[in-house]
Formats: C-alpha cells, sequence, structure tokens
C-alpha cells in the first residue's frame, strides 16, 4: 500500500514539472513574440504623374528604393510609405501644411509657393532639399496648337486667345516667348489647368496652350495637336524638385537622408536602364510607352543644387512676385544641401565640389 502510495506521489510531481515546463516555453514564446513586434513608422510622400520632371518619384515608389535604405538602417522597425497622387502643386503643399505629407515633388513655382508659406506660417516649415528632373534651357515645355492651326509661329499668336496655368513654369515660359516677339499685349492668355488645355487643344477650343512634359509628347503621340514651339527656346531652365517638412525632417534626419539616397539611386537606374525606367514609368503613369521613352531621353535626372539653379530659383521667385503669387521667400534660408550631401557621402559618392557648382551642369555618371 504505502509503495503504491509512493507511485502515486511520484507520478503527480512528474506530470507537474511536465506542465511547469511546457507552461515556461509557452511564456517564453509569447515573449519572443512580444519582443518580435516591430514599431510601425509611417511616412507619406508626395508626387505627380502629371509633371515628368518628378517621375524621380515613381521609380522609387515601383522599385520600394525608400524601403531598402530604411530597413538597412533600422531593420528593428516597419516602415509603410504613403504615396499620394496629386494634379497639381497647390494640393500637396495644402496637405503639408495639414501635416499629412512628410516629403513632396513638385515644380519650381510651386516649390517657391511652399517655400513662402514656411517662412510665413507659424505652424509650417519647409525645407528645399534637392532637385529631381531638369529641363536645360526651358526643355520640357512646350507652346501647343490643334493638329490643323493655320499658327506656325509665336508671331501668329498675336490677337489669339492662349492657355496656360497661372502662376506656373509654363505661364514663365509663355511670357518669355511673347516678350521675345513683342506682342504680349496683344494675346489674351486664359487660366486652364494641363489636362483642360489638353481637351480643348483636341476640341479645337483654344487656339494655343501652354504646358510642360508629358503633354507636349502626348499630344503628337494622339496625332491631336503639334509642337509650336519647344521652351528651350527662351533659354531659361526648367527645374522640379522635392520640398520637405522642416520640423519633421530636423527631427528625422536619417529618414530624409534615406529619401535622398534612394532619389540618388532612382536617377542612376534611370541612366543606366532607359528601357525599363520608361517601362516603370509607364506603369505607374499610365501614359504610353512611346511618350515615356522620349521622356527618359529628355529629362536630366540630378539631384545635385547648382548655383544656376538658385538663380533660375529667383528669377522664377521674381516671375511670382510680379504676378503678386508670393511676397518673399529668402531662397538661402529656403535651400539645405546638407543632407543631399550627406546622402552622397553614405552612397559613396562625390558630391560636386564647390568650384564645380559655380559653374555649368557637370557630366552625369
Amino acid at each position: 500500500m504505502l509503495k503504491s502510495s509512493r507511485k502515486i506521489i511520484l507520478s503527480l510531481l512528474a506530470l507537474t514539472l511536465v506542465g511547469t515546463f511546457f507552461a515556461g516555453c509557452s511564456n517564453n514564446q509569447q515573449n519572443g513574440s512580444t519582443n518580435s513586434k516591430k514599431e510601425v513608422v509611417k511616412i507619406a510622400v508626395g508626387y505627380q504623374t502629371v509633371t515628368s520632371q518628378t517621375w524621380g518619384a515613381l521609380i522609387i515608389k515601383n522599385k520600394k528604393l525608400y524601403e531598402k535604405y530604411l530597413e538597412e538602417k533600422y531593420p528593428n522597425k516597419e516602415f509603410q510609405i504613403e504615396w499620394f497622387n496629386a494634379q497639381s502643386g497647390p494640393p500637396l503643399t495644402n496637405n503639408m501644411v495639414a501635416g499629412k505629407l512628410q516629403f513632396a515633388f513638385m515644380g519650381d513655382m510651386p516649390i517657391l509657393i511652399n517655400g513662402e508659406k514656411g517662412q510665413t506660417s507659424q505652424n509650417y516649415k519647409s525645407v528645399f532639399l534637392a532637385f529631381d528632373g531638369k529641363g536645360e534651357k526651358g526643355k520640357n515645355q512646350a507652346i501647343l496648337v490643334p493638329k490643323d492651326s493655320n499658327i506656325n509661329s509665336v508671331k501668329d499668336l498675336a490677337g489669339k486667345n492662349v492657355s496656360v496655368p497661372l502662376g506656373s513654369s509654363a505661364h514663365r515660359m509663355l511670357l518669355n516667348e511673347l516678350d521675345k516677339y513683342g506682342i504680349t499685349d496683344k494675346v489674351t492668355i486664359l487660366n486652364q489647368d494641363v489636362t483642360v488645355g489638353m481637351t480643348n487643344i483636341e476640341q479645337n477650343k483654344i487656339d494655343a496652350h501652354a504646358s510642360w512634359e508629358p503633354f507636349p509628347s502626348l499630344i503628337e503621340n494622339k496625332g491631336i495637336g503639334k509642337i509650336l514651339v519647344d521652351g528651350s527656346d527662351t533659354n531659361v531652365d526648367y527645374l522640379d524638385g522635392i520640398v520637405a517638412d522642416r520640423t519633421w525632417v530636423e527631427k528625422n534626419k536619417d529618414y530624409t537622408i534615406a529619401l535622398l539616397k534612394s532619389l540618388i539611386e532612382a536617377h542612376k537606374y534611370i541612366r543606366e536602364n532607359p528601357e525599363d525606367a520608361a517601362k516603370i514609368f509607364a506603369e505607374e503613369s499610365k501614359y504610353p510607352i512611346d511618350v515615356t521613352k522620349k521622356i527618359v531621353k529628355n529629362i536630366r535626372f540630378d539631384s545635385v543644387i547648382y548655383d544656376k539653379d538658385k538663380v533660375t530659383l529667383e528669377g522664377s521667385k521674381d516671375f511670382l512676385k510680379k504676378l503678386d503669387k508670393i511676397k518673399d521667400v529668402d531662397l538661402n534660408k529656403f535651400i539645405d544641401d546638407e543632407y543631399i550631401k550627406q546622402a552622397y557621402k553614405e552612397s559613396n559618392l562625390q558630391y560636386p565640389s564647390a568650384d564645380s557648382l559655380k559653374g555649368n551642369w557637370q557630366p552625369l555618371k
């Protein structure tokens, strides 16, 4: 009887030890699961498929380059990049002021308007980080006319109606062309965004429309219009770049540099893989591949901030001031090239020297 009782006690003790062992394993697994749960970081980036010189963003988005650099730096965090596609610059700036976007790819005029808001608003500060696409001497802009138009030169625009998004780079280009031929006062300029202008060219409802890529290439591709004059006739560079929420950037320097490293890689990818880049552009923008192939060849994707680029922005600033679109923006305070320089350094690349930055754009490698 005693021996039987001892067996029962030993059996119960064994079961207790086994139960304790498995309970410990279960707790360890739960603790491991808790410890492995990553911190989620959300970052919002604005871009524009209607503006080809901001298409460096499309490569970054499609190939998830931003995520790559973020995860390399912070493997224990989960990054969720939210992309916001806008039809123009103002919605991007409005969302940045509202704290909904940390970065935005936009054209030179919206960049400057954003910069002024950042220097005059109490709750929003902005910073210009780098360029994306560049159009030498005004390339990648054009004045367009319907396909059967009898307008054959800029001089023929006298007495005509020409539409353009007022306060845009295309507006500046248009006025430069009209001034060149002394007919500015003889032309009626109407405010129309690029998509409406395209439709009016197709339906022959407007004599001419001033726009930027991809629309000049698109109307030729569709056979609905023709280019009257290319923007390079003005000899004024056309620029697009990246603006950021300065307060956020200063708190998240690594995240900012990671975006710029992804921009540098995207530009390199476009140069080295033009056919594949054109396919990505077509996939992301929904424009025809023949159009995106042409755009790959014509845009200089170059993040570097040259002195001549600052001069171009100063001219654009003066243009906006004359139109009463802005009061002023201090470009020396707005532009900060330290982030792009650091991104070059971390990418094992040499940023152009101070002397090189004073001259013309350097050949791209």
